[in-house]
């Protein structure tokens, strides 16, 4: 159990140091050298964990994923009323995977991985709705799309100011928010959202 814990550690403290220099440079220029220094480990102790900086990445951001696809099936339930309230558990573990999140959909950022989030948010709203076949697949499809997106702004920028709004605009607001505006469209949002 020990042994396990000090593992999870170690692989915290290179992902930490992976972020912060990918926060600085495209991931070409990072080396592991640098990844295991700052994280005050040795390159041999990086590769019990990890084949390259690629592999860092590429767990990292699976991690990242599976925790955004919990909060968005959460909320999608919320929003078809499946559930009474997204559970406040289901934000991002901790401040530091908002800052994760933030940097891959940085300057520097991987290009995929708004895409990898973009489809989870449409798995999420297909594996709620059941289509009804008298409506054209294409037209679900640009539905979607449009939800798909809006969605994607709305959580990006609560991602990328979560610092300075959480507590104060939590991940409810956001669902509700959401909600409310496909509930009563745009107009009535902006009219009753404009002052708070």
């Amino acid at each position: 159990m020990r042994e396990r814990h000090r593992s999870q550690e170690t692989k915290e403290r290179f992902k930490k140091a992976f972020f912060a220099l990918y926060a600085e440079k495209k991931i070409e220029k990072i080396t592991i050298k640098e990844v295991a220094d700052l994280a005050g480990f040795n390159r041999g102790t990086f590769y019990l964990y990890y084949k390259s900086i690629y592999d860092l990445l590429q767990k990292s951001e699976q991690e990242l994923l599976d925790d955004f696809a919990k909060m968005i099936d959460f909320n999608v339930q919320f929003y078809f009323g499946l559930i009474d309230a997204p559970d406040e558990s289901m934000q991002p573990n901790s401040l530091e995977h908002t800052e994760y999140i933030r940097i891959l959909n940085g300057e520097n950022g991987d290009p995929r991985f708004k895409s990898r989030m973009k489809n989870i948010i449409k798995d999420a709203y297909r594996k709620h709705i059941s289509q009804d076949n008298s409506v054209r697949v294409s037209k679900f499809e640009y539905l979607l799309e449009y939800v798909v997106e809006a969605n994607m702004s709305i959580f990006q920028y609560w991602f990328m100011n979560r610092d300075k709004d959480f507590p104060r605009i939590s991940l409810k607001d956001v669902s509700e928010i959401i909600q409310y505006v496909d509930q009563n469209g745009f107009k009535k949002a902006f009219e009753t959202f404009a002052d708070k």
